[in-house]
């Protein structure tokens, strides 16, 4: 099961009610924030999520509505010593704007807490074994993005008596399971 806080859903321009993008995603012991919109850092607070265990941070493109955040959260998980590695998904053209601005601020391959890049391509993201992360390329004007899709592993399995008791005809299931995470997905075949 995941727990989602929406930290952000404005788009360039924020207002007094929504911040720039950013979501958590907290999924048994694992904290994934995607996006990092500015303000981020304060959201987590007001929202009572804090910063502990954040070691994730998943990307869906290289606009500054989305990443201007990451140098004021990592300036204060430097100042709360955090010594876990970020680890940074984004396209390629995403992860270029990021090196950058890092760069920009803090010198070239240096950064005020320890971080890992890791390239976007079409498929798994992040498997932790009780959930798993996938992402697709989308299409946002002239940028390399990507969508996520989160999926939890099944905990119950579907029991066939149950459903012929109920007479729902077991085939429409998986068809109707499968045409819903593709639609969550973005994907016709029901798969990420």
């Amino acid at each position: 099961m995941f727990a989602l806080t929406f930290l952000g859903t404005s788009a360039s321009v924020p207002s007094a009610e929504r911040n720039h993008p950013g979501l958590l995603v907290e999924a048994g012991s694992h904290r994934i924030l995607v996006d990092c919109g500015e303000g981020t850092q304060r959201q987590l607070l007001r929202a009572g999520a804090g910063f502990r265990r954040l070691d994730r941070l998943l990307l869906t493109h290289g606009h500054f509505d989305h990443v201007l955040g990451i140098p004021g959260l990592f300036s204060t998980l430097r100042l709360r010593r955090s010594s876990e590695v970020m680890t940074i998904h984004g396209s390629p053209g995403t992860l270029d704007v990021i090196v950058r601005m890092l760069a920009g601020l803090w010198g070239e391959g240096k950064a005020p807490i320890p971080i890992e890049f890791a390239s976007l391509t079409e498929g798994s993201v992040i498997d932790a074994g009780e959930f798993a992360v996938g992402c697709f390329p989308v299409r946002h004007r002239k940028t390399d993005s990507f969508g996520f899709c989160f999926e939890s592993k099944a905990r119950r399995h579907l029991r066939p008596d149950r459903v012929d008791a109920l007479g729902v005809r077991t085939d429409l299931c998986a068809a109707s399971c499968a045409r819903q995470v593709g639609e969550l997905c973005g994907r016709q075949n029901g798969r990420c």
